[in-house]
Parts: structure tokens; C-alpha cells; sequence
């Protein structure tokens, strides 16, 4: 690394950046009398706002400039001594978001009826990269007026369509205001610098903000200073996730003209890149999931390989900086090189805290087929902020609004759960289930009222959303909205799915299981009498809790028994969503993901499986943590059984190995063979940790010197001594694979 990146990893290891937050509220009804302007040109002004009040913030040796500053609270916010921990949903501590006010009081309660409030977010899509590089923000602005001239001109009566397009202008000219303030702070310090290198650096940031302040960026080190700017934008309207989408194909041409040219060198443009890395970290403090996920690689729309040379770059910068975001995730084919499948492996063997994650294209194309998605759109896709599969700059997904959760609607079948606003009220009748396949029929019907009352849900929610929270930034730079001259949350985008997660997969299968042999086949206990057990929390039953555990086959050990029914239930769930549309005009589409499994399970009681209430549950496609005890070939196999479903959303699969597994070539070359059979037999996405359970152990105990340690939480990565101890608790539990 460059003495730069030193000095800059250096100030973002003492929070340097934080000393920039502040608290503030703001409201355009301070500003003037709006009560006459819809409410998307309301929410335009108050993101106005916003980033008029941000002010220009350029920190010592930087090359990419800017940061967010505005907050409502940071109390929840640890020092940088702290060593004790970050709440148990960290993606839902709204505390620190920020949007000045733009709703009437009376439209603030109505949103409230729906869980909506004023800048409430929309989603974990990218915005339109490729989009903002190529036309700049005065690009964009432009369109909007001739579009807006057009409907004028031709339907001045859509009043609708008009107002976004207005809200357009007005956030992409306070975009491009704020940029151009950078450019003069960067005037202002290069007359007061006193080394010579570093205003000749200053003078050639002060011309790069001004030229990409309103036009597309001409270089790699101009196109990295625009992207990052509108991550600040976006930050600043979203208040929430900000995935990345596929970088290394939005910014590689303008390295590579850059290279060809000569206009810089690869280790300059290395260290541009680094910096870029250190400022996608400055919320890390803030929050353990950033949703700052970039995807690499993949496929062209042709089909043929899309990695580059900045797709290594990328992969170096997260393997030389070492930081939690951006979280790294890398696409294979049947085309990917070799030197990619290597390095990555290695960067995995290097426990570098589950970077990369592998995604199948083979397996994971064919799932975005079946929602009618043209296969040269489908071959563009990434992941969003966590692991949901989306096409970025093409349209919205939604995927984290709706889910159900599949192992309460196996404890809802047996009664002993209040859904719906039902009091928890146990079977009259435990006969009536006489037979396995009877309780599973029942299984099915809850399961499709628990589809039908979470899409109820959902779609209520995406109205209110499209009336009290749109986002005409976001939407401008997303294909279609502009064209449809319609805000991306009203349906204006060319695809408009909803994502519906099936959640606590194996805990579900794992519990199926346990009540077929306990009850059906080796008849140690009724019906009824599980019923009670699991009422009580297995109070005087730990010989059957035991046996439930250890003796009741579990899913991750590539055995049918319980594999079957896994497969029976994905099968159901995956069906049930199918078919079911949006307000926006879009189809859900399935995913099999389980987010804050940790604190999910404090709210569900006992369950057959001999899990007590308010225990972990299992996450994605993976085993619950610890039942994997034959091998990883044999949890790959159970996994491989769904995988083969191809839900489209996708579905992860999560493995932990021992260090001395992957030590050396040999290491690398066994754990490249099993990813490769484990996407050859059809797998979607896994991810890895590798670390032992003592080193966990030992940063438990003494934090301070384990403070870059990353682990694998989820759809994320995470420095193990931020998470609260039972997420740290559950990572250790996970088997560690030899």
C-alpha cells in the first residue's frame, strides 16, 4: 500500500470522519409554503435540503472527497474504544436516519397506518450506475426536461407524470450544486496548502468536482469522484441499504482508456480505487450491515466472460485493506478463468471474513428466466444489498419486504402460535392429524395463508410507500422511469418485482422431521403430548430434547429422511409465491433467505427439533448451526436437493471451515473443487468463514486486539467484536469443517 492509504486506513481506524457527523432537523416548511406541491416535489425539496445543509468536507490526504455529516441521533453510536456492541437488528436502528420534514401532519399519521414514514426506504436496489457515468447529472436533469416538455406539449393533464419529472430536476440540480461546493472547498485549500504536492492535488480535485458537478465523468479518477458523490445522494434519499451492483463493469472503461492512453498508471489507479474503498467504510461504525455489496465478474449480455482487470483490482483493495465494506461477491460460468477461481480461493483461505461470496450464473440464470426476464437482462444481474438476486439499473425488487416465516407456520399447524391476530389456542382434537401426510397437508394450508397474509401485507405497504416516500433520485437513473415518466415505487421502472423470503428454512425441515419420528413412526409421544412439551419449553423432557437433537436425522447431512421434506416444503413455499403480483404491476418472486436469525428466534417458542424458545434459527439454505456433522460434502448434497428448485430470488448456502483446511495450494485447489461441484451439481450462492472457534474465543475475551477480525454474519460481513454476544455465540456454533 502507498503511504496515502496508510495515512488514510490510519485516520478511518480513529473515526476520523465521525468527528464530521452532526444532528440536526430540518423541514422544508421552514424554507417556504409548499402545502400546494405533491408530494414527490415536497420530498425533491427536502432532499434539497439536505444536501444544501451537507456541507464540503475534504480530509487530509484525500483523493475521492466528500462524506455524509447529517443525522438525527447518534446516540446509539459506540465510541471508537468501545468494545461492547451493536444491537441485535442492526439494519432496523432507524435512530440514525434523517429526512427533514415534508408530509402535513395529517398525511404523517396516514402514512404511520402502514409502517411509512417521511424518507422511508424502498428497497435494497443499486442505483443506475451506468446511467449517472454516462450522462452526468446535467444529463439527466436534461432528459427530464425534455420529457416533461413533451407531456406538457402534448397531455397537460397528466399532472402526475409531470411532477416527477420536475422533482427530477430539482434533486439532480441540488446534486450537482453539492459537487460543485466541493469543488470550490478544494480551491479554498489549495491557496492555504503549503506542500506543493499536495495543492497540485487539491487544484486537481477542484477541476475534477467542477466538471463532473454537471457533466459525465472523462476518466477512471473523475468516474470514481461522481460514483461516490451519488452514494452520498443516494445515502442522503434512502436513508437505508446502498448496494453497489457490478463496479468493475461500470468504471472499467474509463480505466481502460485511461491505461491506454497513458493518462495513469495501474498503481495509481490502485490507489484511487483504495481510496474509494476507505470512503464506501465511513458508515461501518454506524451500522455492522452497510448492504455495501459490489458483484464481480459474471456474464456479458452476449454470454461471453465479463471479468476485467479491474475486476482483480477490486479483489486486491478489499484483500490489501482488509475492511468490512464493500462486501465482495463474485460470479463464475463455465467461462470464468482459471486465475479468477484461484484467486479467490486464496482470498478465502486467508479468512478473510467470507470475501468472496460465489454466485452460479449457470444455476441462478435460469431462475430469473422463469420470471420472464429476457436472457440478456438476466445475464446482467447482482446481488442487492445482501443476497437477493436483481438486475441493476434496470428496474426494482424489493426483495426484503415480505417473508415467511416457514418454521411458525410448522408450530401454527400444531396450534401453539398466535398468527393473524389469533390467541394461541392448541388442537382440540390431535387426532385429527392421523397421519404424517395429514399434518402436512394442514402444513400446506397455513403455509399458503401465511403467503397470502404476507403479500396483504407487502402490497399494502408498497402503496403507501409510491403516496409518502418516493425517491425521484434513485428512479431517474433507473431504466424505464424516465421513459414512463413514473417514480420507480409507483411502477415506473422496466421490472417491478417483489421479493418474498422463505425464513428459517432447515429449522422448519429439521422440526417436520423430529414430529414424523417421534410421533408417526416410532411412537414415543402423541401428538398432543409434543404439544405440551413444546408449550413448556421442554421443562422435564431433556432426555427426549436430546434425543430430538441427536438422534432425529437433520438437514446438512445428505440424509432423505429429512431432505425430502425440506425439499417438500421449499416446493410449497416456491409455488406459493408464484403467481402473486404487486400494486406496482410486477410478480413476486421467491427467495429462501433468513436476516437477524439470531434475534428472529427470540420470538418464537419451542420447537420440536429440540431447539428451546428464543434459540437461533437455521438462515438461508444452511443447516441450523452445529447439525452439519458428516462432512461438507454431505451438508453440500442436502443443499444442492433445493438448490436444484432454482428459486429466483436465490438462496444462499453458508460453510464453515477450520484454517488448517485451507492452508497452502493443496488447501486452495480441494476448496476450488468443492465450490465447483457444488455449482456443477447445480448450487446458487455460497459464502465461507474460516476461522477457528478458539480465535473467536480469545476475541471475545480481549476485543482490542481482534478489532479487524471479519467474520460472515449473513448476506454480510462484520468485525466480530461489534456483534452482540449472542451473534458472535451463534457464529461459533457453526460446525467448522475440516
Amino acid at each position: 500500500m502507498t503511504d496515502r492509504i496508510d495515512q488514510l486506513l490510519e485516520a478511518h481506524d480513529n473515526l476520523v470522519h465521525a468527528e464530521y457527523r452532526t444532528t440536526k432537523e430540518l423541514s422544508i416548511w421552514d424554507h417556504g409554503d409548499y402545502g400546494e406541491e405533491s408530494i414527490v416535489v415536497r420530498k425533491a425539496r427536502a432532499l434539497e435540503l439536505i444536501l444544501r445543509e451537507t456541507p464540503a468536507m475534504i480530509m487530509d490526504g484525500e483523493l475521492i472527497v466528500g462524506i455524509r455529516t447529517l443525522y438525527s441521533s447518534l446516540d446509539e453510536v459506540p465510541t471508537p474504544s468501545s468494545t461492547v456492541l451493536l444491537p441485535v437488528k442492526p439494519a432496523t436502528r432507524h435512530t440514525r436516519t434523517f429526512y427533514p420534514r415534508y408530509l402535513t401532519e395529517a398525511e404523517v399519521k396516514e402514512a404511520q397506518k402502514f409502517g411509512v414514514g417521511e424518507g422511508s426506504y424502498t428497497s435494497h436496489v443499486p442505483f443506475g450506475t451506468e446511467k449517472v457515468l454516462n450522462l452526468g447529472y446535467d444529463g439527466i436533469r436534461d432528459e427530464a426536461r425534455r420529457r416533461m416538455e413533451e407531456i406538457i406539449r402534448k397531455a397537460p393533464e397528466k399532472t402526475e407524470e409531470i411532477d416527477f419529472l420536475r422533482a427530477v430536476t430539482i434533486v439532480h440540480k441540488a446534486a450537482s450544486e453539492f459537487a460543485l461546493r466541493h469543488a470550490r472547498e478544494a480551491e479554498r485549500l489549495a491557496m492555504q496548502a503549503t506542500d506543493p504536492s499536495r495543492r497540485s492535488e487539491l487544484e486537481e480535485i477542484a477541476e475534477i468536482c467542477d466538471h463532473v458537478s454537471s457533466k459525465p465523468p472523462r476518466s477512471f479518477h473523475e468516474a470514481l469522484q461522481l460514483f461516490w458523490f451519488t452514494c452520498i445522494v443516494m445515502a442522503a434519499e434512502n436513508q437505508a441499504c446502498i448496494p453497489i451492483g457490478r463496479l468493475d463493469q461500470d468504471l472499467y472503461p474509463f480505466l481502460a482508456r485511461d491505461l491506454e492512453r497513458g493518462i495513469l498508471n495501474k498503481d495509481r489507479a490502485q490507489e484511487l480505487l483504495e481510496c474509494l474503498w476507505i470512503k464506501l467504510n465511513f458508515e461501518s461504525d454506524l451500522t455492522t450491515d452497510t448492504c455495501r455489496n459490489v458483484t464481480l465478474s459474471g456474464m456479458e449480455e452476449d454470454g461471453s466472460d465479463a471479468t476485467n482487470e479491474l475486476t482483480y483490482m477490486c479483489l486486491d483493495a478489499s484483500l490489501r485493506l482488509r475492511l468490512a465494506d464493500p462486501k465482495i461477491n463474485v460470479r463464475f460460468h463455465g467461462g470464468s478463468p482459471d486465475r479468477l477461481w484461484t484467486r479467490c480461493c486464496e482470498m478465502v483461505g486467508e479468512g478473510l471474513g467470507g470475501f468472496p461470496a460465489f454466485y452460479n450464473d449457470e444455476a441462478l440464470i435460469p431462475g430469473l428466466l422463469r420470471m420472464g426476464i429476457p436472457i440478456e437482462d438476466a445475464r446482467l444481474y447482482s446481488c442487492d444489498g445482501c443476497q437477493e438476486i436483481i438486475i441493476p439499473g434496470k428496474g426494482d425488487f424489493y426483495p426484503v419486504f415480505t417473508g415467511v416465516n416457514l418454521l411458525e407456520c410448522v408450530l401454527w399447524t400444531l396450534g401453539l402460535t398466535k398468527t393473524q391476530g389469533e390467541e394461541k389456542c392448541l388442537i382440540s382434537e390431535p387426532s385429527t392429524y392421523m397421519t404424517f401426510e395429514g399434518l402436512m397437508d394442514a402444513f400446506a394450508e397455513k403455509l399458503r395463508a401465511a403467503i397470502e397474509e404476507a403479500i396483504e401485507l407487502g402490497n399494502l405497504r408498497d402503496k403507501a410507500l409510491s403516496e409518502y416516500s418516493p425517491v425521484p433520485f434513485l428512479s431517474s437513473t433507473l431504466e424505464g422511469c424516465m421513459e414512463n415518466a413514473m417514480d420507480k415505487t409507483a411502477g415506473g421502472a422496466t421490472y417491478n418485482f417483489t421479493g418474498c423470503k422463505g425464513q428459517c428454512f432447515a429449522s422448519a425441515a429439521n422440526s417436520l422431521a423430529a414430529i414424523k419420528r417421534l410421533v408417526y413412526d416410532e411412537g414415543r409421544l402423541s401428538l398432543g403430548d409434543l404439544m405440551d412439551v413444546l408449550d413448556s419449553d421442554w421443562e422435564s423432557h431433556e432426555r427426549l430434547r436430546q434425543y430430538a437433537i441427536n438422534r432425529v436425522p437433520k438437514y446438512g447431512n445428505d440424509d432423505d429422511y429429512v431432505d425430502s421434506i425440506a425439499v417438500r416444503v421449499a416446493e410449497l413455499f416456491i409455488d406459493g409465491v408464484l403467481g402473486n403480483t404487486n400494486p406496482r404491476g410486477g410478480p413476486y418472486y421467491p427467495g429462501l433467505f433468513t436476516f437477524h436469525h439470531v434475534s428472529k428466534g427470540l420470538g418464537i417458542g419451542a420447537s420440536p427439533d429440540g431447539r428451546r424458545a428464543g434459540d437461533p434459527v437455521s438462515q438461508h439454505l444452511s443447516p441450523v448451526a452445529g447439525t452439519d456433522r458428516n462432512g461438507p460434502t454431505l451438508a453440500i448434497n442436502s443443499a444442492l436437493k433445493v438448490s436444484c428448485l432454482q428459486p429466483p430470488e436465490g438462496a444462499a448456502f453458508d460453510l464453515r471451515f477450520h484454517p488448517s483446511a485451507l492452508t497452502g495450494e493443496k488447501g486452495t485447489k480441494n476448496l476450488e473443487s468443492l465450490i465447483r461441484a457444488y455449482m456443477d451439481g447445480g448450487g446458487l450462492v455460497i459464502q465461507f468463514n474460516v476461522v477457528d472457534s478458539e480465535t473467536l474465543r480469545e476475541a471475545q475475551r480481549y476485543p482490542e486486539r481482534f478489532r479487524s477480525l471479519i467474520v460472515r454474519v449473513w448476506g454480510f460481513s462484520a468485525y466480530f467484536v461489534t456483534l452482540n454476544r449472542e451473534y458472535q455465540e451463534e457464529i461459533i456454533a457453526r460446525t467448522a469443517h475440516g
